[in-house]
Formats: C-alpha cells, sequence, structure tokens
C-alpha cells in the first residue's frame, strides 16, 4: 500500500472541496472495497476524505409511499429496518445474502453502488483489464489485446492471416462425448478453459 494523507470532513461542502483541491483523492465510509484494492495497488489513493460524519445515514419515508435511503445507511441496518423487511423483503434478504455480518456492519449503501467489479481479471494485476487501465484489453477476451509493436492490430485480415498457421491432423482420442464435454467450460466472453483431458478408454 503506497502512502497517503487522510481528511476527516464535517459537512457535504467541505468533502466536496477537499476532493476536488487534491489531486488523486478519494472518498472513504466503510472501505470495504476501497482498502482491498489499495492493498493490491489497483487504487493508490493520495488523500482519502473520510465522509462518515455527514449525517447521511437515515431512512426516510417520502410523500410518495416509498423510502429514501441515505448514502452511509450501513447495510445491516437497512436489512434490519422495519419498513423495510416489510415491505422490501426481497431487498432485506438480499443484503443479508450479500456478505458476512462483519462487513455488512461497515458496508454502506452508496459504497455497495460505487464499488468496482468483482471480475477476477481486474483483481488479477498480471493480465490486461480495460477497467482496471482503459485501452489494455480484457483478460476474458485475448482478441482484444493491443497488439504488439510492429504487428498489425487485431482483427485486420493481415493479422488473421498471419495468425492462421495450418496444423495437420490429430487422431481422435478415444473418449467418449459425454466424458469430454466435462472437461473444459466456458468463461466470459469468447474464450473456453480446458482441463487436462482424461486418459484414453481401454476396449477390452
Amino acid at each position: 500500500m503506497k502512502p497517503f494523507t487522510y481528511e476527516r470532513a464535517t459537512s457535504v461542502e467541505a468533502a466536496a472541496r477537499a476532493a476536488a483541491s487534491v489531486q488523486g483523492a478519494r472518498f472513504i465510509a466503510g472501505g470495504t472495497n476501497l482498502l482491498d484494492l489499495m492493498k493490491l495497488q489497483i487504487e493508490t489513493p493520495t488523500h482519502l476524505v473520510d465522509v462518515n460524519r455527514l449525517g447521511l445515514d437515515r431512512i426516510d419515508r417520502t410523500e410518495e409511499g416509498g423510502l429514501r435511503v441515505g448514502a452511509l445507511v450501513r447495510n445491516t441496518d437497512l436489512a434490519a429496518d422495519a419498513t423495510v423487511r416489510r415491505d422490501y423483503a426481497v431487498l432485506s434478504r438480499a443484503l443479508v445474502a450479500g456478505a458476512s455480518g462483519q462487513l455488512r456492519n461497515k458496508a454502506t449503501t452508496a459504497g455497495n453502488l460505487l464499488q468496482r467489479t468483482r471480475c477476477p481479471y481486474f483483481y488479477d494485476t498480471r493480465m490486461p483489464c480495460n477497467k482496471r487501465k482503459p485501452g489494455s484489453g480484457c483478460g476474458a477476451m485475448p482478441r482484444s489485446w493491443p497488439a504488439p509493436p510492429g504487428h498489425p492490430p487485431p482483427g485486420s485480415p493481415r493479422r488473421a492471416a498471419t495468425a492462421y498457421r495450418p496444423r495437420p491432423p490429430r487422431p481422435r482420442r478415444q473418449t467418449s462425448r459425454r466424458r469430454r464435454r466435462r472437461y473444459y467450460h466456458r468463461c466470459a466472453g469468447e474464450c473456453f478453459v480446458f482441463h487436462p483431458p482424461p486418459a484414453p478408454c481401454r476396449r477390452s
């Protein structure tokens, strides 16, 4: 984790000024997602603005009969609210199922909406990710990776022509169709992840 400065805001205006005056500043409330990203150096804020004391932790009814949920309402408080449990039972059950009690006690409503993607390629800094570094490609779609220097860009006819290499046919394995299907699964994008094939069946 890289060094950073910390400030506790006492009003919405002060929080906005602090974030605008320091380049690379980030708001922090529960920190359940931001701190993980900082440990992995995916997020490297230079200044953190604590917004926990802004008074945005209320759940109020609206004139139309709905609910106004404050940005800093904790997941535990929202799930346990009597009105939410009675009129929005699906929301209450989703919050309880979404994380452990320790995380729900810290996580906020706004933090849930603003958290970064959970894609494993985003968290693996060895893989390209457009969410982490725009234009770098997507680890789940190798065709989207930028071409090396001196090579044609992906999708061009020249790239397609140079990428094709004819191979001699291989002998078919004596495995049943049902057994073969078990050894791969579909991942995001247009790729497949193949597992080691089973040993050939022996006929007596």
